[in-house]
This record gives C-alpha cells, sequence and structure tokens, in this order.
C-alpha cells in the first residue's frame, strides 16, 4: 500500500547523475522544516511526473500552490489508469 520505498528506488534511478534545478513557492521550509521545491530535470517538472506515474500523492501546503491544479489532473489520470499506489489502493482501505 505505502510506495516509499518504490517511489525512492524510482527517483534514485531517474535522477541518478542528473542535474536538477530547484523552484520555490512562497515559502521555502514548512513547520517541520521540510524543504517544499518544485524539482525540475530540463522542462520536465519531477514532482508532477512522481505523481503522474502513481508514486506520490498530492500534498498541499498553503501558501505553496502554483502546480496545484496541475498535480490534481495528475493524480486523477494515475488513480483512472491504477498506476503506482492507486492499483489497489481501494482495496487497501476495505481490509481495515
Amino acid at each position: 500500500m505505502f510506495y516509499g520505498e518504490e517511489a525512492s528506488n524510482y527517483t534514485k534511478k531517474r535522477l541518478d547523475k542528473k542535474t536538477v534545478e530547484l523552484e520555490w513557492d512562497v515559502d521555502r521550509k514548512d513547520q517541520y522544516d521540510r524543504l517544499l521545491a518544485y524539482v525540475w530535470v530540463g522542462d520536465e517538472l519531477f514532482n508532477r511526473t512522481l505523481v503522474s506515474e502513481g508514486y506520490a500523492r498530492i500534498a498541499t501546503f498553503p501558501p505553496n500552490v502554483k502546480y496545484v491544479d496541475l498535480f490534481k489532473k495528475a493524480q486523477e489520470e494515475a488513480r483512472q489508469k491504477q498506476k503506482g499506489l492507486w492499483k489497489n489502493y481501494e482495496a487497501a482501505f476495505e481490509k481495515r
């Protein structure tokens, strides 16, 4: 159900030896001191890729919502196609 390890492996594979650029929104960190950045690999917004491939769900931290509509669309498409974590998402919650 939880895709942390899969997402980490995918990210390492995709970003190994790549140059990335970080784009900041309003705040650079959240209340837990975690970085809040958009990760660009060339013209690819990698945050969106993680969501669209089913390796991540969206989480918003207002006022950092620059790409929220793009992420929502990517998440809905991943859910409809049952990609990644969405493959057995409903079944995992029904078992509780």
